[in-house]
């Protein structure tokens, strides 16, 4: 480490964090002055006021009028980072939510000969300490690994925000009559001579349209994928996806994204997380599919798969693709339905269940739907694969655009009707005998109080063990933790997911309270799911049981499911409505409610086969002929 005289370390201010254009040069030491002196106290203690009445929203919209200052150096144009003229050498460390009072980690990191500067954060409950280093620009990440470990050793308890990895990040002035400047302060060496060339990222494939710059593509994805309140998290989550796949680098990305999407209630915290977590988690497939965007003389490209991230409205029709729909290959145009041939091996029910089918499509629809359903009402049915335990429940997803049929599996939900109504009326009950044992119980403690520790007439009165209600329909929109609390006490029941708007659930998903896709994932193997709070403690389901059947539209799919690397894409069983619904008349039996009980009549048979088969444990094994003939299918 070094030690240099006068040191004045070159800063840029602007106004605010929506305005980057209006900016001043400053330096550290009259950024600290400032700070010390109560010029922003009225702001930053509105900022206080708002957190403490948990007004976070509030709190985050009055942050961003802060001024901002940005120690990296000096800035000209913009806040970018191709707008940094000078670099001064110095990085802000951003030290959130420590677990010592802040006033203490303040006071600890003073001692430290080479913190130059440091404050406490507007909101209170962090420390925005500034290092100086001798490195240049380009050797910026290299600088802040190596502070940031040091800060980490010298301060235990202690982790740095990696935000501060670029060399433009900016800090909200605060107030802190408390705050420490160094006139002179120890400059960390970083040996430049062992910084491995960084590796690019992979170019993006050139393509016919003039301009396939990182912002063009985010231009075009916008067109076709508003950015609104109530959807952001899932937005920049596509986003991040697609240009991840495309090839951009993560600095840019991240860069781009906070200079067009931070704004009251959606903050720069968030937007970086959720850049990170997708670069991170799906590293090995960055750059594995350039975006070319469409000239305007030719017609929308076929999506072949889902892990085609290309911007796509919901039912788009474009010129020249095919008439079953934008992402039908003509290759697939032909591909057949279930054989009607089937039903001659089939069980009478479903026989009984796809006569009502008026067409292929209605009938591949009311097959596939039926036996999802039918899964999670099989209690006590079990068999074995690879050495592991499964049950019957499973994952189905139909896709198509808007009016091509999806309604017609509507009547299905009946058949699990009568059965989910039986659980729940059991379980009904035994909630209503524990609640009276537990009244007998807690009679008698008074009692016992009461009679100051001699016991009472009659025999003593033990506590009983807790009964919750059972409900096995699930909603999707549901928390986490509700979730796995149904799922808890559904056991030894499957849970059933049914929802005819896939949308509900991307919506929930994409809020923080409602991310169970990972919920889904371990469900669906039965792998043991655990949850810890702060009210309920740790708890645990060691074999969850969940159905899971949704429709949505093509556009909904690519949400739910963005790549091929999501946990979803192999454990959901996809049907894709090709074509154009036809008009369905009226007919005769429109003219009574004969159909409508028909399946009523259905969900009766079903809850017989379902009491008789809880009272009849089922193991389900596969003779040498069966398991030839599987394994020779699945193998074509």
């Amino acid at each position: 480490m070094n030690l240099n005289q006068k040191q004045t370390v070159e800063c840029t201010l602007y106004f605010s964090a929506f305005d980057t254009q209006t900016l001043m040069l400053t330096t550290l030491e009259r950024y600290i002055a400032d700070v010390r002196s109560g010029k922003h106290k009225k702001a930053v203690e509105k900022v206080q006021a708002y957190l403490a009445a948990s007004e976070n929203e509030k709190a985050e919209a009055g942050k961003k009028i802060l001024p901002l200052l940005v120690p990296g150096g000096a800035m000209a144009g913009g806040r970018k980072l191709e707008h940094m003229v000078r670099y001064s050498g110095c990085i802000c460390f951003d030290l959130d939510d420590v677990l010592l009072p802040p006033e203490q980690i303040l006071s600890q990191a003073a001692q430290l000969g080479y913190v130059k500067a440091g404050h406490i954060s507007p909101s209170h409950t962090g420390n925005k300490l500034f290092v100086l280093v001798d490195s240049d620009q380009e050797h910026h990440l290299q600088a802040f690994e190596q502070v940031r470990a040091m800060i980490e050793n010298d301060l235990p308890g202690v982790t740095v925000d990696i935000s501060g990895k670029d060399a433009n990040r900016g800090c909200f002035a605060s107030y802190d009559p408390d705050a420490f400047y160094k006139e002179v302060a120890e400059v960390v060496h970083v040996p430049q001579e062992t910084v491995p060339v960084a590796k690019k990222a992979p170019a993006v494939r050139a393509s016919s349209y003039p301009d396939n710059s990182l912002s063009n593509y985010i231009d075009k994805f916008e067109a076709n994928n508003p950015f609104a309140g109530g959807g952001r998290h899932s937005f920049v989550l596509k986003l991040a996806s697609a240009l991840n796949s495309a090839g951009f680098d993560e600095n840019e990305v991240m860069a781009e994204c906070l200079r067009r999407y931070v704004e009251p209630g959606f903050a720069e915290k968030e937007i970086r997380g959720i850049v990170a977590d997708v670069y991170r988690r799906y590293r090995s497939s960055h750059g594995s599919n350039p975006w070319c965007p469409p000239t305007a003389s030719t017609g929308q490209k076929s999506l072949t798969s889902v892990t085609s991230l290309t911007p796509i409205s919901e039912n788009p029709t474009t010129e020249g693709d095919s008439p079953l729909g934008f992402d039908i290959d003509p290759d697939e145009v032909g591909l057949p339905h279930f054989d009607r041939a089937i039903l001659e091996r089939c069980p009478g029910l479903i026989s009984e269940i796809l006569k009502v089918a008026t067409d292929d499509r209605e009938y591949d629809l009311l097959l596939l739907s039926s036996l999802t359903v039918l899964s999670t009402i099989m209690p006590g049915v079990s068999g074995m694969l690879k050495n592991q335990l499964y049950k019957p429940p499973f994952y189905t997803l139909i896709v198509g655009p808007s009016g091509s049929g999806k309604g017609s599996i509507n009547v299905v939900r009946k058949l699990a009707d009568p059965w989910q109504n039986y659980v729940y009326d059991v379980s009904k009950a035994q909630v209503k005998e524990y609640e009276e044992k537990r009244e007998a119980s807690d009679n008698y403690k008074a009692q016992v109080r009461a009679a100051k520790g001699k016991k009472p007439a009659g025999p003593p009165v033990e506590e009983p063990e807790l009964v919750r209600q059972k409900h096995l329909h699930m909603s999707g929109y549901t928390t986490t933790a509700r979730m796995i609390e149904q799922l808890d006490v559904n056991s030894p029941y499957a849970s059933f997911l049914y929802e005819t708007e896939l949308e509900s659930v991307n919506n929930t998903i994409a809020q923080e309270f409602g991310g169970y896709s990972y919920v889904l994932n371990q469900a669906f193997q039965h792998e043991r799911i655990s949850c810890s709070s702060k009210t309920n403690g740790t708890s645990y389901i060691e074999f969850p049981e969940l159905g899971f059947l949704a429709t949505g539209t093509p556009g909904m799919l690519t949400k739910l499911i963005p790549s091929t690397e999501s946990g979803l894409y192999s454990r959901m069983l996809i049907y894709r409505i090709t074509g154009r619904s036809e008009y369905q008349p009226l007919t005769s039996a429109d003219d009574t409610l004969c159909s409508l009980r028909y399946f009523e009549r259905l969900g009766q048979r079903v809850l017989d086969m379902a009491v008789h088969l809880e009272s009849s444990p089922t193991f389900v094994s596969f003779s040498d002929k069966q398991r030839i003939k599987t394994r020779s299918f699945l193998r074509t």
